[in-house]
């Protein structure tokens, strides 16, 4: 028990002495005169695994590659300038010194410009793609003018009048199909009506109002109408409460039962016997509807007896090789480059580009001042030394000491130091110490050493600020 006391205090003392304990720098055996400049104070610096005074900081790594994508690319094929322009500013405010101001300055400019330029690029592309569109369009319409006429040509009459039969009979099922939906409807509420109800000749009119689009989109009510909400396809209405309001309350749950069973089948029964016709828009709507195909195919049987006796042979080649030309022609209007695969044109391909700017002569660069002045050597080079110096001043204090001009200095035993930095500014030199040094035990460092390397013609400071210009030119 007195030998493990023994041990533990001597051990304590022993930590306290290494803590306190000097390491030495033989300034001597570099050459270097300490006496002539007492005053200037020698630096050190520990590295370690995640700090080196030498490494170029992430974030101007950063500055530099969002910089070099902003002027390397033109503004406009670049779809993510405003937010790259805006991550810089970001970056440069960061930084918290005065020399980035300029740049942070010609980011705002290219900001406004950019925002002023897409009105005219968007107004340009609207434009272009209207006239694209509108010719594309005078193309369907032609070939299927064409095409519906070949048609009439290849086809036989006693086609046409199989149709109109087939298509008779199915008006009539289909017609018979809407009178009984309708009957029943009709019935099932007669059976539960008030009958100190009088007047019910408008009680079961069942009127229905339709707003083409997705049903997702559609909103509830529409003025006084309900969304029905068993069609799915598109925003269908119905005057429900109008027609609940016509009953007591007790019989209104069983009212509204019976108007969501029936509703949807008369809806989808009646589009598809006679479409819908908007009244308010004067539109009509399932122009595929059994009345409307029929008018159709009665019109075409008629147009088919007026060219019963013209050189049907003569017209079927002469409409192929229209509609084979004109096809061609769209084809060559489709493989345009300034258009995407889904006809539209896109602001960001080159070729919108290069026409854009054979059109706008004179819109201006927004990021050309930036540009300008990241490539004026005199604000970069102060923008460097500003960011050096920000950066060693910044290096953890932790990781740092000084050095007397006798050559003493100590070491925070706690680190696991990788590699020693001694800067010599004065002298524009600076020294590594190689090595890992897991131990508080003082240390010697001397000229001749293997694991000692003294860099000469540049400062620490100096060195980084060169590593930095390098990173900095390759924009």
């Amino acid at each position: 028990m007195r030998f493990s006391y023994k041990f533990a205090l001597l051990s304590t003392i022993y930590m306290l002495v290494s803590c306190n304990s000097e390491s030495h720098l033989d300034l001597s055996s570099f050459d270097i005169d300490s006496s002539a400049k007492k005053t200037d104070v020698i630096y050190g610096f520990i590295i370690t695994n995640d700090h080196n005074p030498l490494d170029v900081p992430e974030t101007f790594l950063k500055i530099q590659s969002l910089s070099a994508k902003l002027i390397n690319q033109h503004w406009l094929e670049n779809p993510n300038f405003m937010i790259q322009v805006t991550d810089l500013k970001v970056l440069l405010k960061s930084t918290n010194i005065v020399e980035a101001n300029t740049y942070i300055t010609a980011l705002e400019i290219a900001q406004n410009r950019y925002l002023k330029n897409m009105i005219a690029v968007r107004s340009q592309a609207r434009l272009m793609q209207r006239d694209f569109d509108n010719t594309l369009n005078n193309y369907d319409q032609t070939i299927q003018a064409l095409t519906h006429e070949l048609t009439l040509l290849e086809t036989p009459e006693k086609t046409y009048r199989n149709n109109i039969d087939n298509l008779v009979n199915d008006i009539k099922y289909a017609t018979d199909k809407y009178s009984k939906l309708s009957n029943e409807f009709n019935k099932s509420l007669t059976k539960i009506i008030n009958e100190d109800i009088e007047d019910t000749s408008d009680l079961y009119d069942l009127k229905f109002s339709f707003v083409e689009g997705p049903h997702t989109l559609c909103s509830r009510y529409k003025g006084m109408n309900e969304l029905l909400n068993k069609v799915l396809e598109n925003c269908v209405y119905i005057n429900k409460e109008e027609i609940l309001s016509g009953f007591n309350k007790e019989d209104r749950a069983g009212v509204s039962n019976i108007i969501n069973n029936y509703a949807p089948q008369l809806w989808h029964q009646m589009t598809s016997l006679n479409g819908f016709f908007d009244t308010s828009n004067n539109v009509q709507y399932f122009e595929d509807s059994l009345r409307q195909r029929l008018s159709t195919v009665r019109k075409d049987l008629r147009d088919k007896q007026n060219i019963q006796n013209r050189d049907i042979a003569m017209l079927v080649e002469n409409y192929q090789t229209q509609i084979s030309l004109l096809e061609n022609q769209r084809q060559n209007i489709l493989d345009n480059p300034l258009l995407t695969h889904d006809q539209k044109i896109d602001i960001n391909q080159t070729s919108f580009v290069q026409n854009f700017q054979r059109l706008q002569t004179d819109m201006k660069n927004p990021i050309k001042p930036f540009a300008q002045k990241f490539h004026d050597p005199n604000l970069s080079n102060t923008f460097i030394r500003a960011y050096v110096k920000k950066t060693i001043q910044c290096y953890p204090s932790e990781l740092m000491f000084t050095v007397s001009h006798t050559g003493a200095f100590s070491l925070p035993f706690s680190y696991k130091t990788q590699e020693l930095l001694f800067d010599f500014h004065h002298n524009q030199q600076y020294l590594a110490f190689q090595g890992v040094l897991t131990t508080s035990f003082p240390v010697v460092i001397k000229a001749g050493d293997s694991n000692v390397i003294l860099r000469r013609g540049k400062s620490l400071t100096e060195k980084l600020d060169g590593r930095l210009r390098e990173q900095w030119s390759k924009v």
